[in-house]
Order: structure tokens, then sequence, then C-alpha cells
């Protein structure tokens, strides 16, 4: 099916924007651009169709499509267009988002599914550096090797991911040019300048539909107030004003939280008004855009009664809200055009009016800029109100009296003040991937270049906050809030939980880190419905239950099975008893070392090793490598013939088990520190590959194991680390990584499937 047709019958009978369309032949052609420079509100997210497209004609393109944006709320709007999109795929790619510190969906965690990607920078790229915000050190090596191999990275409105951008560039070099899988990079930008670059045409402007989002009008109005006056104040004043002049949906735009929370306790107090921030939980943004959704977005404007929309830049880049009227803070030239494109987003108006509030800098910002200038660092918020300025005084310059998409496009671009970062190199490359060593590389500066970024931490809030509880269910992605280390410590909160992926302890507020995931009782406050809010006292909702898993109370001879039932899980399985409680998985969750149902284990050698193969080959590796694979898939668990491993399962000595329901007893421990997979490696003889991936198929082993107080085993691993070094010469960061992931996932995918299967395997 050609592409118009595809993509009509996915957006309600409507036609691809000429650019669009350009787009999907050029990818049909196997010629991609390496820039679309179209504007804000002209469907640039319609690249998510194009490729989606290709992805169902059977085109060659990357398996996972990473869109990164650096702002939240955005993430998740990309995430519910994919959502829509796919429903209709034959080929069903996952579509997951990465937007704070935990994700338990690992849908996209398979290497042949397809997969839309929705990430922060910080997300997608921590995870490529094999330093994932809130991942394991085990699984870290599978994120990077699934987001380096086989991807399709695309940065909206690069102009505010200038580093990693340059981090990116710089990964496919480093990848090396005969690497068998593709990694590519698409940029999206309205000011880009290059080679290769893919804009609207004059089929564009004459378009009936996005030539008026284009050629409307948006009056323009800059209201300077004093250096050292309130924002808020002028903010108010301003939305009121238009409010009287008629406007209807007005929204109102602050570059704090501070300023913004300001501006909406005033304006609710008289009218009805929303807050949209990007510190919010997704289960409180669910909520909310399910409630306000209806009255502001594109297409909604029928009917719908006044309502102040009061946002940070949070709603600035792809958000499909449509405005009457906007009355924003000053910003940077580029988030200025972005903050607009959301007023009538359409093009329905004839008209509808803009007003800039500016606050020059203060001395006392003039002097913190100067001392950043003589420590070589500039903060993230000296850059934006620099370029607050210099967007006003461009402003002035060119008399700009009209904010419309192709009346701003007849003045001369005002250029992006670079940002500078450092460059990836080959010995940095060797540290971070040596990911079960602590070698506490902050990966921030690849991601956004030597300015101070703001160092965030990853809040969520338990009514049964507590250390076992935590281990049982830890956070999940819905009820996970992001906020700068320096706000969360003001809390009045003596000590909170960290979980690290792995564990959880307690700890005092003067040792958290910047990408902490913390745990806060729900008694503590600090954040409502709107998002964080840290001088609120009131108790916060617990949203740690998701349909994989439910908590519960009661006494302890309770039907849990029967309660969750009723709670509305539909299959409850397992149960995992903790004081005052217990915690019920769905049918399917089994943990690795300890399966309910025991296994055979020459089965589960055989069945891995023919799974590793095959994904191995649909992968479209060469033989060569296939046959490694499988090799290592059929020997990664023979150290479990160990007799004290089998007597831990319960096993009978003729017949070896790979797991059973016995695991989980702590009757006869093995020594401190032992492991299978080093075991396993032992005894696998020749191809040193071999031996890695399946030394390391549980996450350990770049290049350390634990200790182990087995000096024989040690003995015959040496040479360890100067072997994964050799192997990552051979096959770079990204493809060792990618290999092991592969028997990994094998491995994964068999478990899972034995522990589903209703046949009883220690009968084969």
């Amino acid at each position: 099916m050609d592409f118009p047709l595809w993509y009509q019958a996915r957006h309600e009978g409507h036609t691809p924007f000429p650019w669009q369309a350009a787009l999907a032949q050029r990818v049909a052609d196997g010629d991609w651009p390496a820039a679309l420079t179209a504007p804000t509100g002209a469907g640039k997210t319609g690249v998510v169709a194009v490729w989606l497209w290709a992805l169902d004609q059977d085109l060659e393109v990357p398996r996972r499509l990473v869109y990164v944006v650096d702002r939240r709320l955005i993430v998740d709007s990309t995430a519910l267009y994919a959502c829509h999109l796919v429903r209709a795929s034959k080929r069903s790619p996952a579509v997951v988002t990465l937007r704070g510190g935990i994700t338990i969906d690992d849908t996209w965690v398979d290497p042949l599914r397809p997969a839309i990607i929705a990430s922060t920078v910080d997300q997608a790229g921590s995870r490529l550096l094999f330093s994932g915000y809130g991942v394991s050190h085990q699984v870290a090596p599978i994120h990077a090797a699934l987001l380096g191999n086989d991807a399709l990275w695309i940065l909206d409105e690069v102009h505010i991911a200038q580093p990693l951008l340059r981090t990116l560039t710089q990964v496919q070099t480093l990848r090396g040019a005969d690497s068998p899988l593709p990694f590519r990079v698409l940029v999206m930008s309205a000011t880009w300048e290059g080679d290769k670059v893919l804009g609207l045409t004059a089929a564009d402007y004459a378009h009936p539909v996005l030539g008026a989002r284009l050629n409307r009008p948006k009056p323009l109005e800059i209201r300077d107030i004093e250096p050292d006056d309130d924002l808020a104040p002028a903010l108010i004043q301003e939305a009121r004003r238009l409010r009287r002049q008629g406007a209807g949906v007005i929204g109102v735009m602050a570059n704090t939280v501070r300023d913004a929370r300001a501006v909406f306790t005033a304006l609710c107090a008289e009218e009805e008004s929303v807050l949209l921030i990007g510190r919010v939980r997704p289960a409180d943004r669910d909520a909310l855009l399910a409630e306000y959704l209806p009255r502001m977005s594109a297409g909604s404007r029928t009917g719908r009664t006044p309502l102040f929309v009061v946002a940070t830049q949070t709603i600035e880049v792809g958000a499909d809200l449509d405005f009457d009227a906007l009355v924003t803070e000053s910003a940077p030239l580029s988030a200025l055009r972005q903050r607009a494109g959301r007023l009538n987003r359409l093009g329905e108006l004839a008209t509808a009016p803009l007003v800039i509030v500016h606050r020059p800098l203060s001395d006392k910002e003039k002097n913190r800029r100067a001392r950043e200038n003589q420590r070589g660092t500039r903060s993230q918020g000296s850059l934006y109100r620099e370029g607050a300025e210099e967007a006003r005084k461009w402003l002035k310059k060119h008399k700009v009296r009209d904010f419309g998409i192709r009346a701003l496009d007849r003045h001369p671009a005002l250029p992006e003040p670079p940002t500078p970062s450092p460059d990836l190199l080959a010995i940095h490359l060797d540290l971070l991937a040596c990911t079960s060593v602590k070698q506490g590389i902050d990966p921030s500066p690849w991601l956004h270049g030597y300015s101070e970024p703001e160092t965030n931490v990853f809040v969520c809030w338990r009514r049964d906050a507590g250390i076992q509880t935590l281990e049982l269910a830890p956070p999940v992605q819905r009820e996970i809030l992001e906020v700068p280390v320096w706000e969360f410590c003001s809390l009045e909160v003596d000590q909170v939980l960290r979980w690290d992926g792995t564990s959880a302890e307690w700890i005092e507020l003067n040792r958290v880190k910047p990408g902490d995931t913390l745990v806060l009782p729900a008694e503590a406050g600090g954040c409502d419905r709107f998002g964080w809010h840290p001088r609120s006292t009131a108790p916060v909702s617990d949203y740690g239950d998701t349909a994989e898993r439910i908590r519960l109370t009661g006494p302890q001879d309770t039907d849990w099975r029967a309660l969750a039932q009723a709670a509305g899980m539909a299959k409850p399985g397992r149960v995992l008893a903790y004081p005052g409680g217990a915690l019920v998985l769905a049918s399917f969750a089994a943990t690795s070392e300890a399966g309910i149902r025991p296994i055979l284990l020459r089965d589960h050698l055989r069945a891995v090793g023919e799974r590793a193969r095959f994904l191995a080959a649909e992968a479209g590796l060469p033989i060569e490598l296939c046959n490694v694979i499988a090799r290592a898939g059929a020997g990664h668990d023979l150290g479990k013939q160990d007799p004290r491993w089998q007597a831990k399962l319960g096993a009978d000595r003729d017949r070896p088990l790979a797991k059973g329901p016995r695991g989980d007893d702590p009757w006869l421990s093995l020594p401190r520190g032992w492991r299978h997979e080093m075991n396993s490696a032992a005894h696998m003889s020749g191809d040193p590959l071999v031996k890695h991936l399946v030394g390391s198929h549980h996450g350990h082993g770049r290049p350390r194991f634990p200790v182990a107080p087995d000096p024989g085993l040690w003995r015959q691993l040496g040479g360890w680390a100067t072997q994964f070094q050799y192997l990552h010469q051979q096959h770079g960061w990204w493809g060792l990584a990618y290999l092991e992931a592969l028997v990994r996932l094998a491995d994964w995918q068999v478990s899972a499937e034995e522990q589903t299967d209703e046949t009883d395997r220690t009968t084969s």
C-alpha cells in the first residue's frame, strides 16, 4: 500500500502533508535525509508514521525507533500517538516511554520485536552509554545493546539537545563501518542548516490544512518589567486582560515551577484552571489529561468552555494543545517559537494574540554569570535567561509584530549558541562498558554538555515504605516523579529509602545523590494531583500497584489470591508474603532463579541453544556468529550440574534441573558469592567468545564477577578481564553487548515459556 492510503486509514481520512509524503518516498528509495526542518505545528511526529509504514511494507528500516525530546510531557504524547498508529500495524511494535528512573515495561527488550521508544535525553542517552538511570548493572548491557544496534534515533528540537547529537555522531563512528546492524540518526529542527535536509515546499504552504497553520497571523505584544519585579503578577495581569478581550482557552507559560504555581494559585481562585508541569507522576498526568485534554487539545474548539492552562516549558515541544491566546515569560527565540506553536495550532482562528513578558537580567544574575564564566561552566538556568535576553534584542531589532510561522520566516534566523560538550572516546567506553565495576562515571556531560544541568532524583511515595516491601515490589514508572536534588532535600524528612535497582536501604538526606530512585512514606507530603509541591503536607496517593502485581494488607491467614482477584487482577498467581501484607503476582510472573515448575536441565539447555541461534539468524548476523551464540546458549547453565545446586533445587541425582520449586529454600546454602555462570564458563573450552557469553549471561563478568571463595574456579577463569578487553576490540562495545543480549534474552524467553507451558517438562 502506498503511503498516502496507509496514512489516511490511520488518520480519519486525512491525507499526509506534502513533506511527509516526500519523506516516505525518500525512505522507500533508501535516501534518508540527515535532518527535517518542518516547523512546529507541521506534523513532525508524522515521522513515526513514516517509519511504521516502511516497517509494514517490509522496507529496510531499523527495528527500533528511538524518539528523543527533552520534555517529559511530550515524551508521553508521542507515545500515545504511536500507540494509536500501531493498533493497525501487522508488525505490532512495542511502544514504551522512558521518562524517569524506573520502567518495568520490558516489551521492547526483544532483539526481533520492532519498538517505538519515546524518551527524554537522560533516559535513552544514559542507557546507550551503559549507565541507564534506574537500571541495574546486570541489565544495563542489554539496554545499551538494543539502543546501539538496529536503531533509528530521532532528535526532536535538536537545539535543546546539541550535546546528545554530538555524542550520537561519535557513537556512529565508534561502532565501526563493519557493524552488521544499522544505527541511524535523524534530527528535527526548523533552524537546522546542513546537507541532505528535507523541509517545506510551496506545496506545503498551499496545502488547505497545513497552509492555514503556517500563514495565519499571531499578533505580538511585548511587556517589559523591571529586573527585580515579581514575574507572576505580570503574567496574571496579562492573562486576565486576554480574557476580557474574549479569549476562551488561554495558555500562561512560566519558566519555573515556582512561578507557574504562583500564577495557577491566583487564577484558579477566580476561574477554572489547570496546571501542567513536567514534575508530575505519569498516573497523575493521565488523570489530568483525561479530565482537561478534551477542552484544550487541537480539534476541540467546538463547544469548549473557558480555561486557563498554566504550564512550564514542558509543553513547548510537540504538545498537541491549541490555545486561543497565549501569555508567556520571555525565553530563547527557539523556545518562543515552540510555545507559539500551541497558539491557534490548526489555524482555525483568523488571528490569535501572543504576549511576551520580559524581565531583564538583574545585577545578581549578572554577577552569577561572571562567576560562572570564571569557572568555565554555565548552568542551564543562566543559559536560558541569556537566551531570553538575546531573543528580546532580536525581536526589537527586527521590529517583529507577527509571530506567525511564515511571518517569522521572513526574518533572518537567530543562531543558537553552541553548548560545549566532551568528546566520547574509546577510553571512556572501555570504562563505561565495565558495568560490573562501580566506576562512578557520570554520563551527563555527554548528554547535556559542560553546562550545569539540573541534577535530578526520581521519587515515589508508598503507604508501606520499607526495605522488604520495596524489594518485593520495586518502584514502577507510573509512580515516579523527577525533581532536582536541591529541591528534594528541602523536604522536612529525616530519612528516605534508596532503591538501586536490586536492593533498598535507608539513608540520610545528605547521602542523596543525582540519579537516585527514592521512596518516601505517603504521609510525608510533597506532591499533589498537579505534581511536585514541596509545601504540601497532605498525604500523597500511592500508585505502586500494576496489572502484573498488587499489594494487599490483612491478617496472615487471608486468601490473598481471592482478594487480588476481587481487586481486579485477572489471574492471581504467586503470593509473596511480608509482615502485614502480601504481594500477589500475575500467574505468568516467576523468578529466574526459582521457577514454580521444575525444568530438566538438558531440556532447558537445548531450548535456549535453539532459541539463541534463531534470534541471531533473524537479526541478520553472519552464520559464524549464529553458531557461536547457539553454542553459548546450549552451555550457559552447565554449571548448575554442581551437586550443591541440584540439592538446593531438590533434584534427583540422575535428573538434574535448571529450575525447581525449592529454589528459594535457604536450608542448604552454596558458598557466599558462588555463581553458577562462572562454573558454566569454566566448563567451556575453545572459543573465548563462547566462554564470555556463557559467563556473562546474568550480567556479571564485565569484567568482574562477585568475589567467590573458590580459588580453583578462579584459576580456570584466569585472564577473564584481558579476554573481555580483547573481545571489545574484536566486536566493539555495542557489538559484544548485543551478542550477550541474544544469549540472555533467549534464556529469558525460554524460561518464561517453560513456566507458562502446561506440559510437565520433568517427564520428558
